[in-house]
Order: structure tokens, then sequence, then C-alpha cells
């Protein structure tokens, strides 16, 4: 599987869901414009896209995971849909680890192609649905892609209302146990190789899970031989993508990023410029090569 992730497996979706291209959902041409949260027609066809992709790859399920939204003295978050993917676990079915990245975007008004902010996430973990599927693992695998990440769903106040703070909020009222979280949020531009792991810092118990997503991440990358990216870890309990609702859960997760530091982060994140034409294409590849391999083992591959 991690042999088998080249540019022509990931420019397709990227190009769809940043309008570099028009794509087909339900029998219909559609050029995207946009997928913020607020768009309307934008991120419902996102939503679409996603779950008629998943559905035609023979996962054990596919459903689409609605939130109610709610309305704040500052701030309105509308309905809207996550969509879940899901292959059960063969030995320990009730042990879930979920891969996440997020459908939407910004800026609010204009085009808004996020093509980095996370197209190239919702790529990858299409990616992984689709090479994972038919295949065994210990535990349950679900393909998570949330809507409304860019509203802040790690708000503790109002986050479990929509978005990834939804699900998660919902997972721990029905006591699921999700074993590990990895949050898939802009993996396509770098200007050197610096790849990083977000956790939370030492002095918190539950920090110990999310280091352990980390090893089991840079062993990958190791064992598999996959060059062209240093894995980081930064156990600085940065929150803020899909990850911070799995941490106001009390679930192990990480935020799986490129290198976000200050001045070399992509400054197109947020801007008309978040395009395909940015991407470091090299070091995406590798991203999605190491995202395989750690999503392989946190699940127990079997065959």
């Amino acid at each position: 599987m991690i042999g088998s992730v080249t540019r022509a497996e990931l420019k397709p979706a990227v190009d769809d869901l940043s309008g570099e291209a028009p794509t087909v959902i339900g029998h219909s041409r559609y050029t995207f414009a946009t997928r913020n949260s607020q768009s309307g027609k934008g991120i419902d066809m996102a939503e679409r896209y996603v779950y008629e992709t998943l559905q035609s790859y023979g996962l054990d399920s596919v459903t689409y995971d609605p939130y109610p939204g709610v309305k704040t003295p500052n701030w309105v978050v509308y309905p809207g849909r996550n969509v879940i993917g899901q292959i059960t676990g063969t030995t320990k079915p009730d042990e879930i680890v979920v891969i996440g990245a997020h459908m939407d975007d910004v800026p609010w008004s204009g085009p808004a192609p996020g093509a980095d902010d996370d197209a190239s996430g919702v790529s990858a973990v299409l990616y992984l649905a689709r090479e994972f599927a038919g295949k065994s693992f210990d535990r349950t695998i679900r393909f998570a892609f949330f809507n409304s990440e860019e509203n802040g769903p790690w708000n503790k106040k109002y986050g479990m209302n929509y978005g990834s703070g939804y699900y998660a909020a919902q997972a721990k009222a029905a006591g699921e146990n999700i074993v590990a979280m990895i949050s898939a949020d802009a993996l396509a531009y770098n200007e050197g190789q610096v790849a990083e792991m977000h956790t939370r810092r030492p002095a918190r118990a539950t920090s110990v899970g999310d280091a352990a997503i980390f090893t089991a991440w840079r062993d990958a990358i190791t064992t598999y031989g996959i060059t062209g990216l240093t894995p980081i870890k930064h156990p600085n309990n940065l929150n803020w993508s899909d990850n911070g609702s799995f941490w106001n859960n009390g679930y192990p997760a990480v935020l799986f990023i490129e290198d976000d530091s200050a001045g070399r982060y992509n400054h197109n994140w947020h801007t008309t410029g978040d395009t395909v034409s940015t991407f470091n294409w090299p070091f995406y590849l590798a991203m999605t090569k190491s995202l395989v391999g750690v999503a392989s083992h946190e699940a127990g591959i079997i065959s």
C-alpha cells in the first residue's frame, strides 16, 4: 500500500475539491468554488462527493453523521454533516482507530480552493480507505471526514454542536473506545522536510496515548524506509484542529501536519492562493506513505 502512493492516486481528489477541474457528483458535473461551512451548496456538494466516493470502495459501512449546529452570541454554525466510512475490526472490533480530515475551507466569501487546507488531508484519507478496503484489521477503522473544522469545534462551550466536536461528544456519550485519532490537516506544502505531530504536554496523564501514536508513526517511517520527511513531535497542547475535539472527550489524538512553525507555515492557508500549484509533491507523497504506515499498525493489520 505504501508503494502504491503516487501523484496519480492523490491528485484527482485534490483537483476536484479545490476546483482545479470539474467533477461529477450525483451524476451531474460540478465545479467547486468554495467549501466553506456557510456556503450552502458548496459544502453540501463536498459532503456528497466524499460520501459517494467512499461508497464506491466497498467499505463495511458509509454513513452521514448530521449535527445540529449552534447559534452563539457572536457567530452561527449551520447544521451540517460529517461523513464516516468504516472497516469493522476482526478480533478487537470495540477498539476504534479514527483517521480524520476536514472537508470545509475558508475564506468565508469568494473563491476558497483550500487545496492544502485540507483537500490534501481529505485525498490522503480517501486513499487509505480505498487501499484498506477488503483487508483485515484487529481494530475497527473509521475514516472520518469532518465539516466545520474552520469554526473551531474544539471550543468547549459550543463545539459539541458541530463537526468533530459533535462526533467526539457523541462517541463519548455512547461509551465508544477510541484508542487513537489522527487529524490529517495540511500535508502538501513544505520548504524543507519537517513533518509534525502535535500532542498534549507530558505533564498530562492523557498525553501517553498521544505520544504512543507519534512513536508508531516515527517507527513506521523507519521500518518502511520512507524518505523525504523528518518526523518531529510537538508536545504543546495545540488543539487547533479536529484532534482538539477528541482531547476534550478524553481520547488519544494527534494533529498530523506539515511544518507549521512561525515563518515556515503555508502562508496561502485561508486565502485564494491555497491551490494545488503550491504543492511539494515529493513531500506530500512521503506524508501520505507515513500515514498509511501508522494507520495500518494502529489498526493492527492482519492481511
